[in-house]
């Protein structure tokens, strides 16, 4: 029983660790490009255990929304986790609602297969939330700060209610 334990552990390091991370960002870049969400980068590094992108912007329809100073990403199959430091609204979209983020976190684990987890905060206050991946639902919980409470893009795109600010949406 050991010994299967110890042969099945080290497949999984070597799956882990041997994964082509690189391609596979590369190949989810061109699965978003129908969607019309295209990412670029300054520099892509695999460091074996996880994805270091650095410089990272997202366009959505051809708008700059959001840049990320840098990104990690880990693979791990069985708990996977994208954390975004110093993000920022993009400069096409900085006029309408200006915001940074300290550190955005997006975990998935097998544990909940049906659902990505979402942590975000910064200037804006504190977001949580989940993508529920069936429904193509996203729900946010925001404790915003007083500055963001008060600006009308936070009030029509968040809810108060019980549960504080809410934002609800389907994406497909």
């Amino acid at each position: 029983m050991k010994k299967f334990l110890l042969l099945l552990g080290s497949f999984y390091l070597a799956i882990v660790l041997l994964m082509p991370k690189t391609e596979l960002y590369y190949t989810l870049k061109s699965f978003l490009v129908p969607q019309q969400v295209v990412l670029t980068q300054k520099s892509v590094k695999d460091r074996w255990f996880d994805l270091k992108i650095e410089g990272m912007k997202l366009f959505y329809d051809g708008i700059e929304s959001a840049e990320a100073e840098q990104v990690e990403v880990l693979p791990w199959l069985f708990f996977n986790r994208i954390s975004a430091q110093n993000v920022r609204a993009g400069k096409d979209v900085r006029k309408m609602f200006d915001f940074n983020a300290d550190q955005v976190t997006v975990t998935h684990s097998v544990i909940a297969p049906m659902e990505a987890k979402i942590s975000a905060h910064g200037n804006f206050g504190t977001v949580e939330g989940a993508f529920y991946l069936k429904e193509g639902k996203l729900k946010l919980i925001c404790q915003p700060t007083k500055m963001f409470q008060s600006s009308s893009m936070f009030r029509e795109l968040f809810k108060k209610t019980g549960e504080g600010y809410v934002h609800e949406s389907i994406i497909r």
